[in-house]
């Protein structure tokens, strides 16, 4: 049954409303759902706030766009779904920030390595990642793997088998708790903005400018890090 949305957080509401609607199986994967004008009336809000709310389930792969045929639940929306709602924080929220401060002291340091480095095969391996994130973003199935993928070839740019090792211990609670972010905000701009981050991380390597490069490093994990205790504390 879908409610007024409440006007304080009109996106989020809308599209949980909606998530909840497929996780029942009111919505099966394949079925069109109703459109803008009629959502809009059910939910007693704009178009253009239904409008973003679709945009922003659609660009994580649970509604799907047909150009002249409307908006439809997405094959594998179900899955998708209960990897968003499955991942938590760690039981201690104080442990996923110290994760934050490790990678806070390593990884500007690692993007000043790159810089100097210039190795092509890593070079090459950071442009594809940023082209792949921004391809998926275009075809709306973005995976937030994704995301970590380009500071995952900084840490094996490293050679250091424990670096590389001590990334691969973090990335599952930061991939979790990255969904559980996006999933709260219901906000495609904030991964927009991540990945633009990314892009200009990558140029900045490839100019050889590493203190650059290691200043808007901290700036990037710094924001991750306040938007990982807003979450703890709206989930307190």
């Amino acid at each position: 049954m879908i409610t007024p949305a409440k006007r304080k957080n009109l996106y989020e509401d809308i599209s949980n409303q909606i998530v909840d609607l497929i996780s029942k199986g009111t919505w099966q994967e394949g079925d069109r759902i109703p459109g803008e004008v009629e959502l809009a009336a059910m939910f007693e809000v704009s178009r253009n706030s239904i409008r973003e709310s679709i945009k922003a389930l659609e660009l994580i792969g649970i509604l799907k766009a047909k150009s002249g045929n409307g908006t439809f639940v997405a094959e594998g929306a179900q899955a998708r779904i209960s990897r968003f709602m499955n991942p938590s924080l760690p039981e201690d929220e104080a442990s996923l920030v110290e994760i934050m401060e490790a990678r806070m002291v390593i990884e500007p340091g690692l993007v000043k390595l790159a810089a100097a480095r210039q190795s092509s095969e890593y070079l090459e391996k950071l442009e594809s990642s940023v082209e792949k994130a921004r391809k998926a973003f275009q075809a709306r199935n973005y995976d937030f793997e994704l995301g970590f993928e380009f500071h995952q070839i900084l840490f094996q740019m490293s050679g250091n088998k424990v670096l590389i090792d001590l990334f691969e211990q973090m990335k599952p609670a930061l991939v979790g708790v990255r969904r559980k972010i996006f999933f709260k905000h219901n906000d495609p701009k904030i991964l927009i903005h991540e990945q633009e981050q990314h892009g200009e991380l990558l140029k900045l390597i490839q100019k050889g400018e590493g203190a650059a490069a290691a200043a808007l490093m901290e700036s990037h994990i710094a924001e991750s890090m306040e938007r990982i205790k807003k979450l703890s504390r709206s989930f307190s």
